[in-house]
């Protein structure tokens, strides 16, 4: 008897030893280490990470809150997953990628699904190859999951020539997520992969990170590859990590990120480029010591901004208590609201024609006209945006003086920041990417100045967006980190230490956790 009670009670102390050492797996708040670990433990697969993300984009995107953020699913993902597992039982993983489903924007060419601009009369061609960055996220053993909804890269917004229309903000249905990458941005706080991919030309990536409460990158020009990506211009376009933590977007980064024949901005890069190695300091950082400049130029004020001015406030009080010396006011001097604005500093219009013909000439047979010209020719004009329009009238960049004075204008921004950050000795600067909540998808009223800034993205500075908290709307508003060319790293450490001092961010309530996304192990 005494016998069977001792083994009863070992058999206990086993079982509440083994529940106190029990890991949750939730993959609401996962990050690729957490899912790569529950794979390790046999406890997930490849094949069932990727129908589970299948499973709420079938629940959320065109049920329940209908949010619109697919264009095109990948027929072979779970395959593909099927042959990662596979591989990874007899070889091991490729990297930290391995088996993760990717999203990525409809203007990231993947060879086996369509481009699309999100305007009909381009049609739905499919690419002769991948872009660079879909090429190294496929040999890095990650899965395209799906092509994500952009904006009309052609047209006027979302009308008749739109596919479906405009993507609601998962935080609130009634908003759009932010845009062009609104396809990821809605897609990424739904969570339906652990990980996209964004193009930024003027806040592409920076808007719906901020505006759909996610942690976005788009690292300093020349850092990543913009090959086999429908363009705006070649001196600002960008592309860039969108994600749920800085873990999982640095992940990415050193999946993405090195040398292009294709794309001689690369070159600039060599000897920057982010590296695995990276991810132990990144995941080690915290803010003791670290100085972090506001830099009030780029902030607004008014009734509008109270809301958002209030998340900003409480942010720098979080990051100071983590150890932050926060420099307050940091100035340049300069008219930053203003010098950062498209229609004084932008420079893609004047290079969109041809860099989109340059485009269509790499796209293969499958292309649906040889020019962009060709396309406007072969439809009604009326489809094509004043943009678009405008575009075929400017003078040549070789001659334009305009389009020189953008240029050096570029070139003395970011010798004004990078010098501002060496004068007052910081880390890295730190301002509201907005202080306005995103606009109404029923709204056609002109926004207060302030809804979104182009600092970053006109001058390929690297920045980082963190939700800093969230309206009595509950909609998200993003915290914005910049810093000089190349100093990516170090940007990075800083925002992952102010994540680990920032309220842990909300989850939509749009889009409910479904069944076997929890489960201990």
């Amino acid at each position: 008897m005494s016998y069977l009670k001792t083994i009863t009670r070992w058999s206990a102390m086993l079982a509440c030893a083994a529940s106190l050492n029990a890991e949750t797996f939730d993959l609401s708040r996962a990050s690729i280490a957490e899912i790569q670990s529950a794979i390790d433990a046999g406890k997930l697969s490849s094949e069932k990470l990727v129908q589970l993300c299948l499973n709420r984009i079938e629940a959320y995107d065109k049920k329940g809150p209908e949010l619109k953020a697919i264009f095109h699913l990948s027929p072979d993902a779970l395959d593909t997953a099927r042959r990662l597992d596979a591989e990874r039982a007899q070889s091991g993983k490729r990297s930290a990628l391995h088996g993760i489903p990717v999203i990525v924007k409809d203007l990231v060419d993947v060879a086996e699904l369509p481009t699309t601009g999100g305007f009909k009369p381009f049609g739905t061609p499919v690419p002769a190859r991948d872009a660079e960055i879909v090429r190294r996220i496929k040999e890095a053993g990650g899965i395209i999951l799906a092509k994500a909804a952009t904006t009309n890269w052609f047209g006027n917004g979302f009308d008749e020539t739109h596919f479906h229309g405009p993507t609601k903000n998962a935080y609130n249905p009634l908003h759009f997520p932010g845009s062009s990458s609104n396809g990821p941005g809605a897609a990424m706080a739904a969570w339906y992969a652990p990980i996209a991919i964004g193009t930024d030309t003027g806040g592409s990536v920076r808007i719906p990170s901020a505006h759909s409460g996610l942690a976005g990158m788009v690292a300093t020009q020349g850092m990543v590859s913009r090959a086999g990506i429908m363009p705006r211009g070649a001196t600002q376009d960008r592309a860039g990590p969108m994600g749920r933590s800085i873990e999982d977007i640095a992940t990415m980064l050193t999946v993405i990120s090195g040398w292009d024949v294709e794309d001689v901005m690369t070159f600039q890069g060599s000897g920057h480029y982010a590296d695995p190695s990276w991810l132990e300091e990144i995941k080690a950082a915290d803010l003791r010591g670290k100085r972090i400049g506001v830099l009030r130029e780029m902030i607004y004020e008014g009734p509008e901004h109270e809301e958002g001015l209030t998340i900003f406030k409480q942010t720098l009080e979080a990051l100071e208590s983590a150890g932050a010396q926060i420099i307050d006011p940091v100035v340049t001097g300069l008219d930053l609201k203003t010098l950062s604005t498209s229609r004084v500093g932008r420079t893609a219009e004047y290079e969109k024609i041809f860099a989109q013909n340059a485009y269509l000439a790499r796209f293969g047979d499958d292309r649906p006209y040889a020019s962009i010209q060709e396309m406007i020719a072969s439809n009604d004009d009326a489809l094509f945006s004043d943009a678009m329009h405008s575009a075929l009238e400017l003078e040549h960049p070789d001659t334009s003086p305009e389009y020189q004075a953008r240029l050096r204008l570029r070139t003395m921004l970011r010798s004004a920041i990078s010098d501002t950050i060496d004068t007052y000795d910081l880390d890295a600067l730190i301002f509201p990417f907005s202080t306005l909540p995103p606009r109404r998808i029923d709204s056609d009223q002109p926004r207060a100045p302030g809804g979104s800034n182009s600092l970053a993205s006109n001058n390929g500075l690297p920045s980082i967006i963190l939700p800093g908290g969230y309206t009595s709307e509950n909609l998200p508003i993003g915290i914005e980190f910049i810093s000089k060319p190349f100093a990516d790293l170090e940007l990075l450490k800083v925002a992952a230490g102010a994540e680990k001092a920032m309220e842990m961010p909300k989850l939509p309530t749009t889009t409910p956790a479904l069944s076997g996304e929890v489960f201990d192990y």
